[in-house]
């Protein structure tokens, strides 16, 4: 009969995972999402550049005067460091990472095999091993660049108007 337990595991409703879907089952997106980021690379500097030209002419100037030499291409340094930091964090870790993973699947698909296979299969699985490895080597060294790009990252926005800030810590480059 439908809805009764008669043993069989078939018969048990799957379990309901909560938090993950909404009420019409479809899934719920995490983070800002595409309003969030029109929101922000959008609206925020319009919103800027409205409020900018809405001021008087005198605090205009005002504000302008207050700007040191070069912040422009400080500004366009710090661009492109958030381009990079982009790329690195939702690119190449996530690549590195399922890379890894499916490495990783192919050893234990190797490993499950019996004795006499597995020692045929040696060469793949050595191959294999050296890939995941390597893979691993490099979502730790992507998720260093991260770190570093993102101290660099901030150490550029508070030179945009501070440009004598920590004048010996990042290469030339980025001065």
């Amino acid at each position: 009969m439908a809805g009764e337990d008669n043993g069989d595991p078939r018969s048990a409703p799957a379990p309901v995972r909560r938090g993950s879907r909404d009420a019409g089952g479809k899934r719920r997106k995490k983070g800002m999402g595409a309003v969030g980021m029109f929101l922000l690379f959008g609206a925020a500097p319009v919103g800027i550049t409205i409020w900018f030209f809405v001021q008087p002419e005198w605090r205009r100037t005002q504000i302008l005067e207050k700007v040191p030499e070069g912040a422009g291409g400080r500004a366009i340094k710090a661009a492109i460091c958030v381009g990079v930091l982009v790329a690195l964090a939702r690119l190449a870790l996530p690549a590195f990472h399922g890379a890894a993973g499916t490495l990783y699947d192919g050893l234990n698909w190797i490993r499950a095999k019996p004795k006499a296979m597995r020692v045929l299969l040696f060469p793949a699985e050595l191959i294999l091993w050296l890939l995941w490895f390597s893979m691993q080597i490099l979502v730790a060294v992507d998720a260093v660049m991260i770190i570093a790009t993102c101290l660099a990252l901030l150490l550029l926005v508070a030179r945009i108007f501070q440009p004598d800030l920590l004048p010996n810590v990042l290469p030339e480059l980025l001065r």
